[in-house]
This record gives structure tokens, C-alpha cells and sequence, in this order.
């Protein structure tokens, strides 16, 4: 068993677990937006006022998150045309790759705005009000809204394409009855997880 074969697993692994299962949490704080600020704000607050959040972060996310971008990178350069692919095949492989690498600056540049900006200009804990006046920007809030919707649908379609390749990367859906099984799970997931993002951003758009 050499090392590329444990790494395209463990690759394969934290982005379900834990990468994925946290992105299921986040997206699901984001519709206490439809309950107002107030409680919006004591949600998101509750969990960075844990003394234990800082390492949750650390450990849990970022870590098995910067392991699956940088090896998810280095797979994208080496990556080629599969000849055994058929051309759907082919587009799922094609998005997926593309796909990490747009969330990965989605991420970077969703860190940034909705943590270390309003922590260095000392309006942390004002998520609600942040994000809406975002969003509500003459100048800026339109491609705001782009990139947070491009972010959305770049994310959604990873995990949950992510949950196709990873039952087989894994063994779990070796026939194509059962790959196929696995793909309406899928596209089912995308589906929700999209919806529930938009309905959630409607509070603020």
C-alpha cells in the first residue's frame, strides 16, 4: 500500500468527514437569518464563545481542510482524461476539480470578510448586520452576491458530488446499479443543500 493510495483516501475521506458534515452545520446556522438579527447573532456568537471553538476550528476544520485542498490542488494539475470515462463522467470529474479550487478562494475570501474584517475593524459579533450591509452596498453588493452565490453552488456541488466519488473511491457502490443509487443521492443532496442556502440568503438579498 504506497502513500498516494492512503492520501487519495484520506482525501477523499475528510471531505465528507469532517470538512462536509461541517459545511452541513454551517449552511443550517445560515437560516437563523430569517429569524433577525438578534438571534442570528447570539447563534453564531453562542459557538466562537465556547473556550472550545478555537479548537474545534483548528482541529476538526482547518487542519483536514487544508490537508483536502492542497492534495485536492495537486490532483487537479496531475489530473487527465480518463479513458474509460463516458462524457458525463467526464463533466462531474471536470466540475468537481474546478469546483475546489473556486471554494477554496470562496473560503479564503469568506474568512475573511465574515471573520478577520469585522475583528480588525472591532465590529465582531455583528454578523447579521455585516452580512446585510453587504449584500445592501450600491457599490460592492452586487458582486458580493455573485461570489456568495457562485461560493454557494460551488460548495453545494462539491460535497455533494464529493458523496458520488467517495462511495466509490471507498467501495462502497462498486456496480452501476449501485453508483447509480449513489449519484440520485447526489443530486437529491445538491438539491436540498442549495435550496435551504438560497431560502437562507433570501433573508438578506
Amino acid at each position: 500500500m504506497d502513500a498516494h493510495f492512503i492520501y487519495r483516501r484520506l482525501h477523499s475521506l475528510t471531505g465528507i468527514v469532517p470538512v462536509g458534515l461541517f459545511l452541513i452545520y454551517h449552511l443550517y446556522i445560515q437560516l437563523y437569518l430569517h429569524s433577525g438579527a438578534e438571534v442570528y447573532n447570539e447563534v453564531v456568537n453562542s459557538f466562537y464563545d465556547s473556550p472550545l471553538a478555537l479548537w474545534v476550528l483548528a482541529l476538526i476544520v482547518y487542519i483536514p481542510l487544508i490537508f483536502h485542498s492542497v492534495y485536492g490542488a495537486m490532483i487537479t494539475f496531475e489530473a487527465q482524461a480518463q479513458p474509460n470515462y463516458h462524457y458525463f463522467a467526464h463533466l462531474l470529474y471536470w466540475l468537481q476539480r474546478l469546483s475546489g479550487i473556486g471554494v477554496l478562494f470562496f473560503i479564503i475570501a469568506h474568512v475573511w470578510n465574515a471573520q478577520l474584517g469585522p475583528l480588525m475593524a472591532d465590529t465582531w459579533g455583528t454578523h447579521f448586520e455585516h452580512l446585510a450591509e453587504g449584500f445592501a452596498d450600491p457599490e460592492s453588493g452586487l458582486v458580493t452576491k455573485t461570489v456568495y452565490v457562485l461560493g454557494v453552488l460551488g460548495a453545494t456541488f462539491h460535497f455533494a458530488n464529493g458523496i458520488n466519488t467517495f462511495s466509490i473511491t471507498w467501495g462502497i457502490a462498486l456496480t452501476p446499479r449501485s453508483q447509480l443509487r449513489m449519484r440520485v443521492i447526489s443530486v437529491i443532496t445538491f438539491l436540498v443543500l442549495t435550496v435551504s442556502s438560497f431560502y437562507a440568503l433570501a433573508a438578506i438579498w
